[in-house]
């Protein structure tokens, strides 16, 4: 029996056709992983969307408390600080927003890197990507 096993593999094309299966299984492996690479990719993003309108509405409502009207954009909680003094001594000096993803025109990005939407009469803000705008 050893004999016709090791026969088998000593044929001509025999490897060939076992690398044309490994491929093929390769193969089917690597698309089946993308594929849910992919739909992880895209949930993290979702995730994370969520996250930064949240930390976006709660530095426009900081903001709305400090200064008594909602800023003009959203670019002005990257750029302006706000202070909270004790007892004529600074405790905190700091962004409304810091550590985001921004453009060339300092317009904070989401996590499909486009700009967020900002209502500045009401201090609306929401994704332009197409299925999130209500989020």
């Amino acid at each position: 029996m050893r004999k016709i096993f090791l026969k088998h593999f000593n044929e001509k094309g025999s490897g060939i056709v076992e690398s044309m299966l490994v491929l093929i299984v390769i193969s089917i492996l690597v698309v089946v992983v993308m594929d849910r690479y992919e739909t992880i990719i895209e949930e993290a993003k979702k995730v994370a969307l969520k996250t930064e309108l949240n930390n976006l509405r709660q530095a426009i409502l900081f903001f709305k408390i400090k200064n008594s009207r909602y800023p003009e954009s959203l670019k002005e909680l990257i750029t302006s600080n706000f202070v909270i003094p004790y007892k004529g001594d600074t405790i905190i000096k700091a962004k409304y927003l810091e550590h985001y993803s921004i453009d060339k025109e300092k317009n904070i990005l989401d996590s499909f890197d486009l700009p967020f939407a900002y209502d500045r009469t009401t201090g609306r803000v929401w994704s332009v990507k197409k299925g999130f705008e209500n989020w």
